[in-house]
């Protein structure tokens, strides 16, 4: 049997983040949209992940289209993110599944210091927000 690989353990994180996230209101939530590009260029496939510096904070995250475009979802059902000041990483590595229904995995395109050493703070704001990033 494989070990999981660091890809899987932190999707899974990921994912119990959201999952449990929504165990709490959803409301005072803000908005968030926006775009990733990397080298000038919209980068697909990205894992845009916020978390509230505030102590209790719950994560909220979204996945950039072709376009680059993402937005923050609190947990499946639900749209938005905690307002105040956050962590952000972005990465492109993670295990996904093909159409045959084996186990791939991305590689990262993006430097750490976007995501593993993240140095990366925005402040959400109640209400609607835009926050582009250009790495």
């Amino acid at each position: 049997m494989r070990k999981p690989t660091r890809a899987v353990r932190w999707l899974t994180l990921s994912l119990f983040g959201l999952l449990t996230a929504g165990c709490g209101s959803a409301d005072g939530l803000a908005r968030v949209k926006g775009k990733v590009t990397l080298n000038g260029r919209p980068l697909e496939g990205a894992v845009v992940d916020f978390r509230p510096l505030a102590p209790g904070g719950a994560p909220s995250a979204g996945i950039t289209d072709a376009k680059g475009k993402y937005k923050l979802m609190f947990n499946f059902n639900t749209p938005g993110v905690m307002p105040g000041e956050h962590i952000v990483s972005i990465r492109t590595a993670r295990t996904f599944f093909d159409d045959q229904g084996n186990e791939l995995e991305r590689e990262e395109c993006v430097p750490a210091n976007y995501n593993t050493h993240t140095q990366l703070k925005r402040t959400v704001e109640a209400g609607r927000n835009t926050i582009n990033f250009d790495l």
